[in-house]
């Protein structure tokens, strides 16, 4: 199957592609060179590459309606971004990181692969967190992601075992069987009628998700009214607006506030500039 989609205006493929750290975490596969981000292996693999100013997806299986909505999630064509493009009137700087194709964020072809991920980089080094996906996806033979049934089948010692992600095996098999049973509906979290401080609190409410988890799941989403914040990112930050570590958090608060129900993004985009400014993105 091989199926084309319009891209929105200031589309660049690698800009979303590299949005955040998900390309490098399997089963996506980012081939910079060719311009080919793949996830998933065999016959569960799916390619996408940009040809002829439109979005090609193209692998085995699945109707087209529901290969369409799966590309249109992980490169999040759904999100509106001229309001916030209207919010920067002379502010140069993330002018011309939107204008590269920034505020696009790369997600999983399903919210439980973006949510489980999530889960697995809280407390911990993102090579712990690599380790942990690369074990994750080791448990199927076709390459793929496990599906909430495959991972509610295992208890959380064995999750502990095969995958060595400590403390959050328990989170992980309770969070997989809420979903596999349907007790826990996740498109709830992708309603965009819902406010982003019920999606917060939805989030907060799963064992293991505490205020990082759940702002930056939100950032994943395109909801952008918090920050997000992290050792990271604070560390990042005052490396850009030289200060007291501990005044951190403060600051930030103050500076992005402006940007209102952006402000999240608008931190990102800053504090990601170094990301892309060392390659020309064309958008395409």
């Amino acid at each position: 199957m091989r199926i084309r989609l319009p891209l929105p205006p200031g589309f660049s493929f690698d800009a979303v592609v590299r949005s955040h750290g998900w390309y490098d975490l399997p089963p996506f596969s980012y081939d910079a060179e060719r311009g080919e981000l793949t996830t998933g292996a065999g016959p569960a693999a799916w390619t996408f590459r940009v040809r002829d100013g439109r979005l090609e997806v193209s692998g085995q299986g699945g109707d087209a309606p529901s290969v369409r909505a799966m590309t249109r999630r992980v490169f999040s064509l759904d999100v509106e971004l001229s309001a916030f493009d209207a919010a920067l009137a002379g502010e140069p700087a993330l002018r011309r990181a939107l204008a590269r194709g920034g505020g696009r964020m790369l997600r999983a072809p399903t919210l439980f692969e973006d949510a489980v991920k999530m889960l697995l980089t809280t407390n911990c080094s993102w090579a712990a967190t690599r380790g942990m996906v690369q074990r994750l996806v080791a448990l199927k033979e076709d390459g793929a992601f496990p599906g909430p049934e495959a991972l509610a089948r295992m208890s959380p010692g064995a999750l502990r075992g095969k995958i060595r992600c400590g403390y959050r095996a328990g989170a992980l098999s309770r969070f997989a069987r809420r979903v596999a049973s349907r007790r826990l509906d996740l498109s709830g979290w992708e309603r965009r009628e819902t406010s982003a401080t019920e999606v917060r609190e939805a989030i907060l409410a799963e064992h293991g998700f505490g205020p990082y988890a759940a702002e930056s799941l939100l950032r994943v989403l395109g909801r952008h009214e918090y920050l997000a914040l992290d050792s990271w990112i604070r560390k990042q930050y005052r490396r850009f607006y030289p200060g007291p570590a501990k005044t951190a958090d403060g600051a930030i608060a103050r500076r992005y506030a402006r940007y209102g129900d952006f402000k999240g993004l608008a931190l990102w985009l800053d504090m990601t500039r170094d990301w892309h400014e060392d390659r020309t993105l064309t958008p395409v």
